[in-house]
Order: C-alpha cells, then sequence, then structure tokens
C-alpha cells in the first residue's frame, strides 16, 4: 500500500511541475506579443530590412542610415565542444551589432582611443562608423532564421528568452544586448510616435570623452527602468527613436 501510495504521489508531482511549464510557456505573453509586434515593426520597415551573405546576417535600417545587424546563426562564430561562448577577441562576427554614423559622437568629443568594452562586448570605429558587437551565445538557429529576421527573432526568443523585456513606461519591447545597451520597439505602432528605437548606456562614451547631451539627433534622458529587484530606478540612456509611420 505505501508503495502504490508513494507512486501516486510521485505521479501527482510530475504532472503538477509538467502542468506548471505548460502553464508557463501558455502564458508568456510578452514572448508571443513581443514576435507579433515585432513582425508589425519589419512589415512597416518595407524597404529597410535586407540579407547579408557576407555577414550572415539580417539588417534593420533606419531612414537616417543606422542599422541592427542580427546573426542568422549564432553558432557561426564556433563556440566551445560545451556550447559556451568564447572571448570577444575570438569572434570574427558578432551575434548582434549596432551601426551609427560616428560624426555626432566625434563631434561630442569621442576619443576611440578610450573607448573599451566589457564582456561580450565591444566598441569598434571604422570607415566612419561607430559600432557596437555583442556576443549573445552559441546556438545553432533553426532553417526559419534565414528565411525571415522575424525568423531569426523566434529563435532568439526560444533560446534567449530572458533578454526579452517590456519597457512598461514607454509600451516598448526590448532585446537586452548588454552593458544597458539595447533595442527597442512599439507595442502597438497606431499607439506610439516612437516605433523603434536605438538605446545606448552612455557612461562608456563618457569615459571616452563624449559629452552626451551635445550628441546631436540622439536624446540624452533619464529613463525609468526596472533594476533586477524590480524596483523602479531612473537611469541615463542615449535614445535615438523613428516613427515609422
Amino acid at each position: 500500500m505505501r508503495k502504490i501510495i508513494g507512486k501516486a504521489i510521485g505521479f501527482a508531482v510530475v504532472g503538477v511541475l509538467a502542468l506548471g511549464a505548460a502553464s508557463c510557456a501558455a502564458t508568456d505573453v510578452i514572448g508571443k506579443v513581443a514576435g507579433s509586434s515585432f513582425k508589425a515593426v519589419i512589415d512597416a520597415s518595407a524597404g529597410k530590412v535586407s540579407y547579408s551573405k557576407d555577414e550572415g546576417a539580417w539588417i534593420l535600417a533606419s531612414s537616417a542610415g543606422d542599422q541592427l545587424m542580427v546573426a542568422s546563426d549564432f553558432a557561426r562564430n564556433n563556440g566551445d565542444a560545451k556550447g559556451g561562448m568564447k572571448g570577444m577577441a575570438d569572434m570574427d562576427k558578432p551575434d548582434v551589432e549596432f551601426s551609427f554614423d560616428a560624426a555626432p559622437f566625434i563631434a561630442a568629443g569621442l576619443d576611440p582611443a578610450k573607448l573599451t568594452g566589457g564582456e561580450g562586448f565591444k566598441y569598434e570605429l571604422e570607415d566612419g562608423r561607430l559600432m557596437l558587437h555583442f556576443e549573445i551565445g552559441a546556438e545553432a538557429f533553426g532553417e526559419g532564421a534565414k528565411k525571415s529576421i522575424e525568423g531569426t527573432f523566434a529563435e532568439i526568443v526560444r533560446t534567449h528568452r530572458n533578454r526579452i523585456g517590456y519597457h512598461e513606461k514607454l509600451d516598448h519591447y526590448n532585446i537586452k544586448l548588454g552593458d544597458g545597451n539595447m533595442f527597442e520597439w512599439a507595442k502597438d505602432m497606431a499607439k506610439n510616435d516612437k516605433d523603434i528605437v536605438w538605446v545606448l548606456n552612455p557612461a562608456p562614451l563618457v569615459v571616452a570623452g563624449v559629452d552626451p547631451a551635445k550628441v546631436t539627433d540622439w536624446a540624452f534622458a533619464k529613463v525609468e527602468m526596472k533594476d533586477d529587484a524590480g524596483k523602479t530606478v531612473l537611469v541615463d540612456k542615449l535614445l535615438k527613436p523613428f516613427d515609422l509611420k
């Protein structure tokens, strides 16, 4: 009798755990709506989305030439045998890249020699472009990632769900790329005049001589964010938003 009861309890626990996992998957509203709203942004960016075979990545460009580049396969840099990430110096192509006109940053005091990176990210200045390279992981993506940028985004949600967030104050979803840098997009473009936003942590740029308030075409502002404990805090950000409508 004790064995039967023990087995019954065991099956019940497994059932509860399975139900809990299924419920979490079914109620991942942020993950699902982030995907559908991202597709809406891509649909509204006609002519601004392309695929680079040389880079093996999708590129979303703004009307001003700013670029978000996302690799269609995070395994292309051959992470270690356990699927971990190599150091930035060992990566020939980033998983995600920001690319901007460097002129406004240089005019605001940027000394390229003082730019430093950190774990999972680095800066690069080349051909008049200021670039931020991010290493996210070493996962192999499904075939859908090579068919569309939305497919690539779906693979990022699948493999790095913790990097997808919701900014309640601005009604934006975002991809957290590292060191406070992120790419955001409107949950509902019909209700938002900031459809896509490049978000930079200005601190490393300040160390490199930049006066963030003098970077033209960018907004330097204190933004409400939630810290790891869920507490609302004000943090300095450099923002470059675009209305796609």
